[in-house]
């Protein structure tokens, strides 16, 4: 299964591959990545995972069944969260009403249940019956069949797909979330990021400019769930489609989440810290490309190392390696990655979009901003190839704090993460003399 290949490469550095069926003794879990608290069976809070909010089976006990945009919304979103888990090797969600969290304004969140040795395919199962339970208000296997009829034809076919006994027919998390787009089920290792971020793109929910007064907020629980003018349609397609008209026309992002167009195409010093590694050199940024980055690199109390990285080759005191799954032998390759993946101008723009509505800018005396935001790790994508490397780190909550300048070009930026492993953690970098492109040799 696609999954198995996937979760393979993203976990090998780690902690070896997600096992594929059968790899795993009766009862025992899989091998996977370490997540604070789950790994020991432990049923985590939403609040201690994936935000607050209240329970889709309150909601829909509350207002009645989901219906029209609300509940294609709900059906993507949590799709999304899903994938997102699988990718970081997190399966075995036992999902439900109870722990399909909804926020005032609509965002999705899933939280894992025990550790367990169930399949992604049974979270694909699971995750139609939470669809089938919101859209008509009845549990399957609770006193008899939910009426599936009342699922307009193209709902109903991916449902059933979903619901298929034989695991292996039925669609993954990354292929539901593609066919819920309009696209192919058809989804290449390259393209499983920038599908996830299409999908977090068309739910993220409108904010006004900052000269435009907010609209009065009622929490999407206190609306009727019908919104008329948007009904699932002949096709998966065109469920996508006018969705994706409908909530982009009102979408309208405020200047200051352009920091990739802000920097366009240029070079800048940095310095950065975190823990016992600091870094001093310069960055050239080009949106066409990986960030390049020149610099001396100092490990605790050893003494400094040059270093370079441009795409996915780097070059440490004279010795090459791969950028994007270095060694653990040494520290200077492994913590050059490190700071492209905390200090490049990506990071600043993922953790802006992966945060969502839970970020503020607070204008600055000077002209500029301050950013502040927080998110959660799994949803978090920053230099790099779809897989560990991609990410800031493995697990956990993510705080962040922005100051961008007047001209929108970033000053400063201080990144703090709370692992198992590690602690809390803070990496803090300063940008100085943004200027015209520099191209960098590795």
């Amino acid at each position: 299964m696609e999954f198995q290949r996937i979760s393979a490469r993203i976990d090998a550095p780690h902690r070896g591959a997600v096992a594929a069926p059968g790899d795993a003794p009766p009862g025992r879990a899989f091998p996977g990545r370490e997540v604070y608290g789950w790994n020991e069976g432990r049923a985590l809070q939403p609040h201690d995972y994936l935000g607050s909010g209240r329970p889709l089976g309150d909601l829909v006990r509350a207002s009645g069944p989901v219906k029209g945009e609300a509940l294609y919304r709900l059906a993507l979103g949590s799709a999304t969260t899903m994938a997102r888990l699988h990718l970081a090797g997190i399966a075995g969600l036992r999902l439900n009403p109870g722990n399909v969290m909804i926020e005032a304004h609509g965002q999705v969140y899933v939280a894992p249940g025990p550790r367990d040795s169930e399949l992604p395919s049974r979270d694909v199962r699971d995750w139609a019956d939470v669809i089938v339970f919101a859209a008509t208000g009845q549990l399957a296997g609770q006193g008899g069949e939910p009426d599936l009829d009342q699922l307009l034809p193209a709902l109903r076919t991916v449902i059933d797909h979903c619901r298929q006994p034989d695991p292996g027919s039925r669609p993954t998390a990354v292929e539901l979330v593609s066919i819920l787009l309009g696209h192919s089920a058809a989804v290449s290792h390259a393209r499983v990021d920038d599908l996830l971020r299409e999908a977090e793109s068309r739910l993220r929910p409108y904010e006004p400019p900052p000269d435009e007064a907010p609209p009065a907020s009622t929490p999407l629980w206190r609306k009727p769930w019908f919104v008329a003018g948007v009904a699932i349609g002949v096709s998966i397609a065109a469920v996508a489609a006018v969705a994706v008209v409908m909530i982009s026309s009102a979408t309208r992002e405020p200047d200051w989440r352009d920091v990739l167009g802000a920097i366009d195409r240029r070079t800048a010093g940095f310095q950065y810290v975190r823990g016992g590694v600091a870094a001093a050199g310069r960055l050239s940024f080009d949106p066409d490309a990986a960030t390049a980055y020149e610099m001396e690199l100092a490990c605790e109390n050893d003494p400094p190392v040059a270093v370079s990285i441009v795409g996915d080759r780097g070059v440490a005191a004279g010795v090459p390696f791969d950028a994007e799954a270095p060694g653990i032998e040494t520290c200077a390759p492994l913590s050059a990655a490190a700071v492209r993946r905390f200090s490049s101008p990506r990071t600043i723009k993922a953790l802006i979009d992966a945060a969502g509505t839970n970020v503020s800018a607070a204008p600055e005396p000077d002209g500029g901003l301050t950013i502040t935001g927080a998110t959660m790790a799994h949803r978090l994508r920053a230099e790099g190839r779809v897989d560990s490397y991609g990410q800031i780190v493995k697990e956990g909550p993510v705080e962040f704090e922005v100051r961008l300048a007047a001209d929108g070009l970033p000053v400063r930026l201080r990144v703090q993460t709370e692992t198992r492993a590690e602690g809390t953690k803070v990496a803090e970098t300063a940008y100085q003399n943004w200027r015209a492109f520099e191209a960098i040799k590795g």
